[in-house]
C-alpha cells in the first residue's frame, strides 16, 4: 500500500508530490508543474528506496504534472519498478529539497 500526498517545499513554497510506502522503505518525490516550467528532464528525488540509491533521477516518460491524480501516482511507481538497481542518480545530495525523509 501506498500514501501520497503534495506539499509545498518549505524554501521555495514548490509543491511536490510525496509518494511513501506504508512500511516507509519507499519515499518519492517528484515537483510538480515540471513540464509547464519547460524542464527538458523531469526529475524525480529517491528518498528512501531498497532499490535505488538516494538522489535525484531523470524521470521519463514525462507526465502531464499540473495537478496529480491516482494515475499519476502509478506511473512514477512503475518507473521505480523499471529502474535497474545499478542505475545511479545524477545528483546523489538533497539538492531543491529541504526537508528531506516524510
Amino acid at each position: 500500500m501506498y500514501y501520497w500526498f503534495v506539499k509545498l517545499d518549505e524554501d521555495y513554497f514548490k509543491p511536490y508530490l510525496c509518494i511513501i510506502s506504508d512500511d516507509r522503505k519507499l519515499q518519492l518525490v517528484y515537483r510538480l508543474n515540471q513540464i509547464n516550467d519547460k524542464f527538458i528532464h523531469p526529475k524525480i528525488r529517491v528518498a528512501e528506496s531498497e532499490k535505488l540509491k538516494t538522489g535525484w533521477y531523470h524521470f521519463f516518460p514525462p507526465i502531464a504534472d499540473e495537478s496529480m491524480s491516482a494515475h499519476n501516482v502509478s506511473a512514477i511507481l512503475n518507473w521505480h519498478e523499471k529502474q535497474h538497481e545499478n542505475m545511479k542518480p545524477i545528483e546523489e545530495k538533497n539538492a531543491g529539497q529541504s526537508s528531506g525523509k516524510y
